[in-house]
């Protein structure tokens, strides 16, 4: 239910060092300030060291990289909340611990303990508290959270089958909540009943996708759902049932509405055709019935919503013969009633907006005005942070070049950005001059997308537009 991805910019670095020089490391030396302007890519001056300084990198120094991402901007602007993930050869596991930064630079401040890991932070609306997914003391994986101003983290949730993913409300009275339904083997009686050193059921498969990422094997009816939970009393209802899963969750800007992606075809399995649906947030009984957004053959997902509620802008994919290999686009559909031009089927026709632009996009997100849509783009190998005007016109890149930018948020003046080079583990980054024109220097290095001549076709978008500060300096003391 969270926002963003990336591809590590560490795998980008053998990618590229192939065929090019052997990629080496530089021992430990002093780099720039927090918040230094730089490009991207470019490796800074002061932390160049000479050729006996340096050294070929090593497997050991795979368990020495610390990857950043997840970067949350406090409502207020002031402050970047992140993840920090590494990998332990003595334990043979990885952790994630949740950290904090001024937006304007300076001494990172951990929130969660050493091997304890949490992931998906996230700031209440009101800023006062940092909440995050963990599972402690060998719980279920619960919402947490924590008081800026100092204290001890505690869980806000009690879900028995344990939370995958939430989302505030607008006001921080509700959180959206995915929950997979309960496992009755995992229901405490019954394995107090079970026989002491007794063997293990065998997993029965009934179904043609038999196992799934970060869930296990998939038997019996199991399903994920939504549910909101009132944060004042604590109060659980669901939403959503049937025999489909649903994710990618949010919330409509007045809270009422809640859109999400499901596949709810006869056979989910043989037939992954993923849909844009939308859901009363108030309603006192799960239904299984909600209001379907979009119509595609292909897969359609990542629904964000406009700032005035009126549409929702999300990922769609077209060529359903390509599969894997088909390339998807952005698209934004009207959800008003009785607007926009209807499909057979009687749902809103969406409007493509980069047809033109043989790339794939992610994470789309309205800035807070509706004047655009930034997204994630790869290209070539890189991972570009890039907008273009609802209309599908004025395609520019602000956040681009040889680099892998990643997970992207803004609140109040401040957009933070996760962004790794040739030579850098991703990092969290500060975007500045948004509110610039290109200059003609900048426009004329860019690349231009789609067909010349068409202003729809991103034929006029810029490359690297903006300016970069680099905020957080993790990796800086091995490398």
């Amino acid at each position: 239910m969270h926002r963003r991805r990336s591809l590590p910019a560490v795998l980008l670095r053998g990618a590229r060092a192939a065929g090019a020089a052997l990629l080496c490391i530089a021992a430990p030396a002093g780099l720039t300030a927090q918040g230094t302007s730089a490009t991207p890519g470019v490796r800074y001056a002061a932390a160049q060291t000479t050729g006996a300084e340096r050294r070929p990198i090593a497997v050991k120094d795979m368990f020495s990289v610390q990857r950043l991402g997840s970067p949350q901007v406090s409502p207020d602007g002031a402050w970047i909340a992140y993840t920090v993930s590494h990998t332990s050869l003595e334990d043979e596991k990885s952790y994630t611990r949740v950290w904090m930064v001024a937006s304007a630079g300076g001494d990172a401040v951990p929130l969660t303990a050493e091997k304890k890991s949490a992931s998906s932070p996230d700031w209440s609306p009101d800023g006062k508290y940092i909440s995050f997914l963990a599972s402690r003391d060998s719980g279920k994986t619960q919402v947490w959270v924590l008081d800026r101003r100092g204290g001890e983290a505690w869980p806000l949730t009690d879900v028995t089958q344990g939370v995958s993913g939430y989302e505030w409300s607008p006001d921080g009275t509700r959180l959206l909540l995915t929950i997979r339904d309960a496992d009755p083997k995992d229901d405490p009686d019954a394995k107090h009943d079970a026989k002491k050193n007794a063997p293990k059921d065998p997993w029965v498969i009934d179904r043609l996708q038999f196992k799934r990422d970060n869930v296990g094997y998939l038997t019996g009816d199991l399903h994920t759902h939504l549910y909101v939970f009132d944060v004042a009393t604590r109060a659980l209802r669901q939403i959503t049932t049937g025999r489909w899963d649903e994710g990618q969750a949010t919330w409509s800007p007045d809270g009422t509405r809640i859109a999400f992606s499901s596949t709810r075809t006869e056979d989910p399995d043989a037939d992954p055709n993923s849909e844009i649906w939308l859901v009363e947030a108030d309603i006192s009984d799960a239904t299984d019935a909600p209001t379907r957004v979009t119509d595609n053959p292909g897969a359609d997902g990542e629904p964000a919503w406009s700032p005035d509620g009126r549409s929702i802008a999300y990922v769609t994919t077209t060529d359903v013969k390509a599969i894997w290999y088909a390339t998807s686009y952005l698209a934004v559909v009207d959800v008003t009633a009785g607007r926009g031009t209807a499909t057979e089927s009687g749902v809103p026709a969406p409007r493509i907006l980069t047809k033109a632009l043989d790339r794939n996009p992610s994470g789309p997100r309205f800035s807070e005005d509706g004047r655009w849509i930034w997204f994630g783009l790869e290209d070539s190998a890189e991972n570009h942070v890039v907008r273009i005007h609802p209309d599908g016109s004025g395609l520019e890149r602000p956040v681009a070049g040889p680099i892998s930018a990643g997970g992207f948020d803004w609140a109040g003046e401040t957009f933070a950005v996760q962004v790794g080079t040739l030579d850098l583990p991703a990092e969290i980054w500060r975007v500045d001059g948004l509110g610039e024109k290109p200059s003609d220097a900048a426009a004329g290095a860019g690349q231009r997308d789609g067909a010349e001549g068409d202003p729809r076709s991103g034929a006029a978008a810029t490359t690297g537009t903006a300016k970069l500060a680099r905020v957080t300096h993790t990796n800086d003391a091995w490398m």
